[in-house]
């Protein structure tokens, strides 16, 4: 059975997207991936730290919230404590990391100042490869902001990189909020690590990680993985926080028997 259920997930992400959805987390009381196309994506670890050294952080606070129209279980968190990620996704784009991805998330930021959005360092030893900026709620990097991001509020944020260009783009609740034109290209900074780079001490991607703990604190309903850039369309019909990942347009091209796959995946 479990094999026919990976198939389905195939479907879904092949159907819809240039990048296909590999790996995804509801954070519903659980940190497991409810989507794990690849078969090697992990439960999500809670950690804290910064500078270089992090550790497990604990149990994970979960409460109720209304995202978007659904009401659901949601994890907090509070800088500098972060969410390691092993996506599960291999290299592409030409190089030995991942190069192509896309990084959707339902996120409710709570506090002032700077916030790292993700960390492809080794262990939070560098700075962010994303921010929200502290004076305006710019999205960007290395000086180049834009797009006003709501804290206080539910938001889906969606970060597209492509660095055989090399650029990022980020995407607000479906609409477009900025383009980076980035400082390096395939197998640089940006670039993450996988399971298959040998790099056996480094197979993650940290949420809100960052050297210095700018984190942030609030809280995370969802997060998904793509193994591409998605176009503009195809951030927009991802909609706003709390709209299913994929769109139900897409579950219904499958018909009713692999949504009964994917419901009973879920339990």
């Amino acid at each position: 059975m479990k094999t026919v259920v990976v198939a389905a997930m195939g479907l879904i992400a092949g159907s819809a997207f240039a990048g296909d959805l590999k790996t995804y987390y509801d954070f519903n009381g659980s940190l497991a991936p409810v989507i794990n196309a690849t078969g090697l994506a992990q439960s999500l670890e809670y950690r804290t730290g910064s500078g270089g050294s992090s550790s497990l952080a604990g149990s994970v606070n979960y409460t109720n919230e209304l995202v978007g129209s659904t009401n659901k279980q949601v994890a907090n968190f509070a800088a500098p404590e972060f969410f390691r990620s092993v996506h599960g996704i291999g290299a592409n784009g030409g190089g030995s990391y991942l190069n192509q991805y896309s990084i959707l998330m339902d996120v409710k930021i709570t506090n002032a100042g700077w916030v790292s959005l993700y960390s492809t360092s080794a262990n939070v030893s560098n700075d962010g490869e994303a921010f929200i900026r502290d004076t305006d709620n710019g999205l960007g990097i290395s000086g180049d902001y834009g797009g006003t991001f709501a804290r206080n509020q539910w938001n889906r944020l969606v970060i597209s990189v492509d660095l055989t260009i090399p650029t990022m783009s980020i995407y607000l609740n479906g609409i477009f909020a900025n383009e980076i034109a980035l400082g390096s290209g395939v197998d640089g900074r940006w670039a993450g690590y996988t399971l298959d780079d040998n790099d056996l001490d480094a197979d993650w991607l940290d949420i809100f990680g960052d050297d210095s703990g700018e984190n942030g604190s609030g809280q995370i309903s969802t997060l998904a993985f793509f193994d591409g850039p998605l176009s503009a369309n195809q951030i927009g019909d991802l909609g706003a926080a709390g709209a299913p990942v994929p769109e139900p347009a897409t579950l219904a091209a499958l018909g009713v028997g692999a949504a009964a796959l994917l419901r009973r995946r879920k339990k």
